[in-house]
């Protein structure tokens, strides 16, 4: 009975380091896809504060909406073709991603004053951390409400699209409108990035003896998580961000 005990124990202990393993190489991915967005997003910005690159040919609705279609469809091709493609594929999505949303983060670079990018961007590090941490340990399925939170989200960037032509709409001019549609976004936001951990928890069981397929999940999930954090960061920036 003892000897039955202490495998069980034995068992479960290296399935909570494997699974650790799993989540610690996922954050290790997305924070070096996070420097590789920090860096082209600081070299765009600098081109644009230079003169070299149009501010116009960045920030437009007809970008937006191309940006917008760009990640909702390179998420689902990837996403479906992922058992077929190799480790390389993958990682190259992710960084090629990473770099994408850096030339659309730009503005932070130079449009802004650093000691408020700083503070926000830790503000969004803190908040991130928690939610990751409450999706690792809750014992609550958050599928059951993540799709309003989904839902909701979507109805955010809706809105911001429509406000690049009817500003009185924007999310990010301010306002009691603009507060309102930004909490709720940073509420839905909150929910999809508890989720997406405990997502990854399933994803480490579901695959927990093919190697190569949860290499490849990690990269994946770093992508999903580097987007999650920075549409955290820019509604912080929307609510908090101001002079």
């Amino acid at each position: 009975m003892n000897q039955f005990d202490s495998t069980n124990v034995a068992g479960g202990v290296n399935t909570d380091m494997g699974l650790r393993t799993f989540l610690l190489g996922t954050y290790r991915y997305m924070a070096m896809a996070m420097a590789v967005t920090a860096t082209v997003a600081f070299f765009t910005g600098q081109a644009i504060a230079g003169g070299m690159i149009p501010m116009s040919l960045i920030y437009n609705p007809i970008t937006a909406i191309a940006s917008f279609v760009i990640i909702v469809f390179g998420f689902g091709a990837v996403g479906k073709k992922l058992p077929s493609m190799s480790q390389g594929g993958v990682m190259a999505f992710l960084f090629g991603f990473a770099a994408f949303m850096g030339v659309l983060m730009s503005a932070y670079a130079f449009a802004y004053d650093p000691t408020i990018v700083a503070k926000i961007f830790f503000m969004t590090v803190a908040m991130f951390g928690a939610l990751s941490l409450f999706g690792y340990t809750t014992k609550f399925d958050l599928s059951a409400v993540v799709k309003y939170a989904f839902a909701a989200f979507m109805g955010y960037v809706l809105i911001g699209l429509v406000g690049m032509f009817v500003p009185a709409l924007s999310v990010f001019a301010g306002g009691t409108f603009g507060m309102i549609i930004n909490i709720v976004a940073l509420a839905a936001i909150a929910v999809i990035t508890a989720w997406e951990t405990q997502h990854l928890k399933r994803v480490y069981y579901a695959y927990a003896n093919d190697v190569s397929m949860q290499g490849k999940m990690q990269a994946f999930g770093a992508a999903s998580l580097l987007l999650a954090f920075i549409n955290m960061f820019q509604i912080l920036m929307n609510l908090f961000g101001r002079d």
